[in-house]
Parts: structure tokens; sequence; C-alpha cells
């Protein structure tokens, strides 16, 4: 199985949490340094706010007002970012792999291969994929989607961004319920803007 198969399996990711009104999750505790450590992640805080570090891939998430880091494998199993915001029930996974472990092809034809492998873990998906205008998520080149499914019942609006930062692909997908997509739509896109390197 390709990498990109096992790495996808993102989309009913958190939807317990999700269901069940996104309870606070408990959080690792405080490295002597004061960054917030959990798993594969951890929170740095500055005077410039705080954000959530990758220990394995060289990414960062700029977390906005409201938003925490999910602990290790709540969200997804292998995710190497991952936050939610409780009080408004949205979710976030960023995904990476290197560029050799994909097969070749545009940054486009990526991003079509990511929701391909997407609709798999599906019941079905409820409205097409719809490009938005974003072409550039902190002056990387990217390609983002928007789309609704249904996952277990339950119809979901996900949010999904395919960022080419030197030789990694990123998935950023943010995701909440469907009926709360149109007040949350604006603070998904700008958490996904907040993505970056490390």
């Amino acid at each position: 199985m390709a990498r990109s198969s096992w790495r996808t399996g993102v989309m009913g990711l958190g939807l317990g949490l999700l269901l069940s009104g996104c309870q606070t999750l408990g959080l690792a505790g405080s490295s002597p340094d004061g960054a917030i450590e959990s798993g594969n992640q951890f929170v740095s805080r500055s005077v410039r706010g705080s954000q959530l570090i990758s220990r394995t891939l060289p990414a960062s998430l700029s977390l906005r007002r409201g938003w925490q880091m999910a602990p290790p494998q709540t969200l997804h199993p292998n995710a190497d970012l991952q936050a939610y915001h409780p009080g408004q029930a949205i979710f976030l996974v960023v995904l990476g792999e290197s560029k050799t472990s994909v097969a070749s092809g545009t940054l486009e034809q990526q991003a079509l291969q990511y929701l391909q492998i997407m609709r798999r873990s599906f019941d079905q998906v409820t409205s097409p994929e719809s490009r938005t205008g974003v072409a550039q998520i902190s002056s990387y080149p990217a390609v983002q989607y928007a789309f609704q499914a249904a996952v277990r019942g339950e119809s979901v609006a996900y949010l999904h961004t395919t960022v080419e930062m030197g030789e990694y692909y990123y998935q950023v997908v943010a995701w909440t319920r469907a009926d709360r997509y149109p007040a949350n739509a604006d603070e998904m896109r700008a958490i996904v803007q907040g993505f970056g390197p490390d």
C-alpha cells in the first residue's frame, strides 16, 4: 500500500468529539522551558503567539485564539500536527510526506490524488469538491478544495489544502459539522493560512 493511502484516512477524524460537542481534551504536561508537549508535537509560546510545531517534519501551525493542541492520535493516528477549537467545534490535522514517496506529478494532480483517497473513507460525498481561490499558504504553492461528506451518518464540511513546501507535500485538513460551516468557514480558512515551515 502506498504511503499516501494510509496517511490519508483523515476523514472521520475526531467525529466522536464532533458528535459529543467537543469536550475538553486532556493535554500532556509542560516541559521546563514552558513548552507544552504531546507526542510528536509541542506548543511553543512567545510574544508573537503560540506555535504548534511538529517533531517529525519541518512544519508548524500558528494557533489562533481559542485553538488548542489535540493529544496524539486523538484526531488521526498518523498526524504530524493536530489541533481543535472547542468553542467552535472545528478540527484540523496536518499530514506530511516526502515528495519521493508519492507518484510524480503536479501539485494539482497530487491534491486530486489525496481527494480520491479521502473519498474512500466516507459513507458518501454529499457535495462536489469545489476549488477555492487559494493558491498559496505562507508563500508556498497550494491547492484548496471545500466539500461535504457523510461520515457515520453525520454531515461534515471539509476544507482540504495540499501545500508544496520544500521536499514535502502537506495535507492541511480542517473540518466541522456541515450545519456549522457557514459560521465556521472564515475561522477554518484563517487557521489553514497559519500553516508554514518550522
